[in-house]
C-alpha cells in the first residue's frame, strides 16, 4: 500500500473512532438523565436550578390574594423550583371548595405561577361544622358550599339567604346542594333585568323545589312570591310580570301583599292572571278597572285576589 492510502486508511479509522465515541457519550447522556428523572430528582434540581423562588405569580378571575396562596402552598424556605412536588401544591389549592380549577407550573429560574379558577357566590346560608357556631356559608352556581375568603362585606350583604334545606356534610365540607343552579338563573335574571326587586329579596326557600319545582322568594314587602322552576327559560317572564304587577298594586304602600303565586299564572285575552292574596283583603279599598287590562287588575269572586 502507498503512502497516500495507508494516510487514507488512519483518517477513515480516526474518524470512525470519534463518531463511536460522540455516539457512546450521547447514549450514556439519555441513560443518565434518564435515570435521574425516574429516581430522586433533588440531586438533578440541584444541578440544574439551584436558586431559591424568589415569586409566586398569581392570576384568578376571583377575589383570592397573594397573602391566601402564600399561605396556601406553604411552601418550604429556600426551596427551588425543581424541589417542590407540583401535583401536591395543586391539591392543596382544590382542598378550598372556593378553588374551581388551579394550574400550577414552574417558570426558570425562580417563579412559581399559580393559575386560579374561583366559584362565585349567588347566596348564603348558615350552617355549622361539628361543635363550631353556626356561620354564614357561601354557596355558589353549583351547589357548593364555602367558608369563602376574600369577599367584599358589601357585596355578601346584597345576597340572599337560603331557606327549606337541609345541609349534609361530606368528610370536612358540605354536600353540594341539589337544584341550586334553578335557583342561580332566577336570580341573576332578577338582578340583571329588574334589580330594584332583587335587592329587595331577602329568602330564598327551596323547601318545595324538588317536590313540586317551586322557588319561593320572601321580600321586604312581600311574604311570599312563588315561582315556577319547571323551565329555566320562564323566569325573565315570571320577574316581568312581578314588576308590573306591584307597579299596579302598589304593595309598599297602601296595599301590603302577603303572597304571589306566579307559578299559575297564565294568560287570557292578552290579559296576565296572577293570584294574588293582601295580608288585610278586608280593608282594601276597591279599585276601579283600567282602561288598559293589561296593566291592571280586576276584581275576581274571591277578596283575597286579583287579576291582572
Amino acid at each position: 500500500m502507498s503512502r497516500g492510502g495507508r494516510r487514507r486508511l488512519l483518517m477513515g479509522f480516526f474518524r470512525g473512532t470519534l463518531v463511536l465515541i460522540a455516539v457512546a457519550v450521547l447514549l450514556g447522556g439519555v441513560y443518565f438523565f434518564t435515570e435521574m428523572m425516574q429516581g430522586d430528582a433533588r440531586p438533578l434540581a440541584r444541578a440544574v436550578n439551584a436558586v431559591p423562588i424568589k415569586e409566586i405569580a398569581l392570576r384568578t378571575d376571583g377575589v383570592l390574594d397573594q397573602a391566601w396562596i402564600v399561605r396556601t402552598l406553604a411552601l418550604p424556605p429556600k426551596a427551588t423550583l425543581m424541589d417542590l412536588n407540583i401535583d401536591q401544591l395543586r391539591d392543596r389549592l382544590l382542598a378550598d371548595p372556593q378553588v374551581k380549577s388551579a394550574t400550577v407550573s414552574r417558570k426558570f429560574p425562580a417563579t412559581l405561577d399559580v393559575s386560579l379558577a374561583e366559584r362565585s357566590p349567588v347566596a348564603l346560608v348558615n350552617a355549622r361544622i361539628g361543635n363550631e357556631a353556626p356561620r354564614p356559608y357561601l354557596v355558589a352556581r353549583d351547589g357548593t358550599v364555602y367558608r369563602g375568603s376574600g369577599y367584599d362585606q358589601t357585596t355578601l350583604a346584597a345576597l340572599p339567604w337560603l331557606d327549606g334545606l337541609k345541609l349534609r356534610l361530606d368528610g370536612d365540607h358540605f354536600e353540594p346542594i341539589r337544584g341550586m343552579e334553578a335557583v342561580a338563573d332566577l336570580l341573576a335574571t332578577a338582578r340583571n333585568e329588574a334589580p330594584h326587586l332583587y335587592h329587595t329579596w331577602k329568602v330564598v326557600s327551596l323547601a318545595r323545589l324538588e317536590t313540586d319545582a317551586e322557588i319561593h322568594v320572601r321580600a321586604t314587602n312581600i311574604e311570599k312570591v312563588i315561582f315556577s322552576a319547571r323551565s329555566a327559560g320562564d323566569f325573565l317572564r315570571q320577574v316581568a310580570q312581578l314588576d308590573a304587577l306591584l307597579d299596579s298594586v302598589h304593595a309598599a304602600e297602601d296595599q301590603p301583599v302577603n303572597e304571589i303565586n306566579l307559578a299559575v299564572g297564565r294568560m287570557i285575552d292578552g290579559r296576565i292572571q296572577v293570584p294574588v292574596t293582601f295580608k288585610d283583603p278586608l280593608n282594601v279599598p276597591a279599585r276601579a278597572p283600567a282602561t288598559a287590562p293589561s296593566n291592571s287588575f280586576l276584581k275576581t269572586n274571591r277578596p283575597a285576589s286579583r287579576e291582572l
